[in-house]
């Protein structure tokens, strides 16, 4: 079942997103406490704007259990997107954005992350994820849904690719090489 997710959702949607930013690598991480970081990231959750906010989820339950999440938005809102956080982390003297480079284009809705529980993983909870998209993108006036898979992740791939997204460019985030995907879902 999948279902948009509720701010008693937060503590977990908190360490989801975690380990898609330890995976990133993400400097930020090594200079500031983790425990602050994410109390951090707990509030700006609760504002409707923010890229991890948990309006923005929507949530896998497999056996009454949370199995997996993705979050989303159109294209055109990422300049905005971080502004909950990145006020916060100015409070700490951090006035570097945790993401600066730019992951998306305006003229689709985009995938920002999708994570599956390590219980839940290889039970297809990230294709019924995938699956849900295209009414959620049509809903917001979109045609595309757009992705950054990194290049290492081939599992992932795959699964992008056998649902049907189509790479269209490479581009660099962080340290790492993504490939942005597009799915048109006309």
């Amino acid at each position: 079942m999948i279902r948009r997710a509720e701010i008693s959702d937060i503590d977990q949607l908190v360490e989801w997103i975690w380990i898609i930013l330890e995976d990133m690598e993400l400097a930020l991480l090594q200079e500031a406490d983790m425990s602050t970081l994410k109390k951090m990231m707990k509030q700006a959750m609760e504002d409707k704007n923010y890229r991890y906010s948990y309006h923005r989820a929507l949530i896998s339950m497999r056996e009454g259990e949370r199995a997996g999440v993705c979050f989303g938005y159109k294209g055109e809102l990422e300049p905005m997107i971080d502004e909950a956080l990145n006020e916060k982390l100015a409070l700490l003297g951090i006035t570097e954005p945790l993401f600066e480079d730019p992951e998306t284009v305006s003229g689709e809705w985009y995938l920002d992350s999708l994570v599956t529980d390590i219980k839940f993983r290889g039970q297809g909870v990230a294709t019924e994820l995938l699956k849900a998209l295209p009414a959620i993108a049509r809903s917001e006036n979109e045609e595309v849904i757009g992705l950054n898979c990194d290049q290492l992740n081939q599992k992932a791939q795959q699964l992008y690719l056998s649902i049907g997204f189509e790479k269209v460019w490479e581009c660099k985030l962080g340290e790492h090489l993504y490939d942005h995907m597009q799915w048109k879902i006309n």
